[in-house]
């Protein structure tokens, strides 16, 4: 037998698995249809965690990101199965748990009533590490004047910076 039968559900993605809890997993891989019939070293469970890691560690591979995520485990971290294993069960899982779990948690962190949600009556959201390119044209100058940063690129845009 395996020795991760049975305990790669004791896997757990640190502050991820406060949103995304087992409880909501199972919920979704049951309305999926994906539910384990017998228990087998990489679970359906384990694979929707094993896959949300994936995300977060692209620039792993799959043994990385397997040992990373039962490193706390002591008794699975010898056996760790191959990548033609971790293969099968994705495409096993399929993309329908994913989306479901996506769709029961995406949404709006910050309640209604928190009023630095909100800025003239639209919510406000926030995305981290973008550039913005424009081209300085007469309706972009008045706005932007003092605010250039970078110089003429290979495509003839600059860059405002703030």
């Amino acid at each position: 037998m395996h020795p991760w039968i049975g305990l790669s559900d004791e896997v757990r993605l640190g502050l991820l698995t406060e949103w995304i809890v087992p409880e909501l997993v199972d919920e979704v891989l049951a309305a999926c249809g994906r539910r384990d019939a017998k228990p087998r070293p990489l679970s359906s469970r384990f694979m929707v965690y094993f896959v949300l890691a994936l995300a977060l560690f692209q620039q792993d591979s799959y043994d990385d990101v397997a040992e990373n995520m039962v490193g706390a485990l002591g008794e699975m971290d010898q056996a760790v199965p191959n990548k033609s294993s971790f293969t099968r069960a994705r495409q096993q899982l399929g993309a329908a748990p994913l989306e479901g779990v996506f769709r029961r948690v995406a949404g709006a962190i910050a309640p209604p009533t928190l009023e630095a949600a909100f800025w003239r009556g639209m919510r406000v959201a926030a995305v981290d590490g973008f550039l913005l390119t424009c081209r300085k044209t007469t309706p972009h100058v008045p706005l932007l004047v003092g605010r250039w940063t970078a110089p003429v690129g290979p495509s003839g845009f600059r860059r405002p910076g703030w």
